[in-house]
């Protein structure tokens, strides 16, 4: 569930990189979606752990989108926007299959 949701927030966020939102502000939005798709569903240590990791991970990307958008060659730019985009929905599908269990 919290995988689908990561998917579909993040879709809009990269939309809302263009109105000229801050990445931090973005990783804000998807730590509070995606910490929202799985209140209740870990324990409090691995939650806050879990949205720590998505807020690092996002903001991260999000910086690297905004850094290399007005680089002379948009080469970079599209690899890390595909790239990141495959990253960190793998890291999201590894946590909730291997680390917590396909069960929840």
């Amino acid at each position: 569930m919290a995988t689908l949701v990561t998917v579909l927030t993040l879709v809009a966020l990269v939309r809302l990189c263009d109105l000229g939102f801050k990445p931090l502000e973005l990783a804000l939005f998807l730590m509070v979606i995606a910490g929202a798709a799985q209140w209740g569903l870990l324990p409090l240590q691995r939650w806050l752990l879990d949205v720590a990791g998505t807020f690092t991970l996002s903001a991260a990307w999000f910086w690297s989108l905004q850094a290399s958008d007005h680089i002379g060659g948009q080469g970079l730019h599209w690899l890390l926007l595909i790239g990141g985009f495959v990253l960190l929905l793998g890291a999201r599908l590894y946590v909730d299959l291997i680390v917590y269990g396909a069960g929840f």
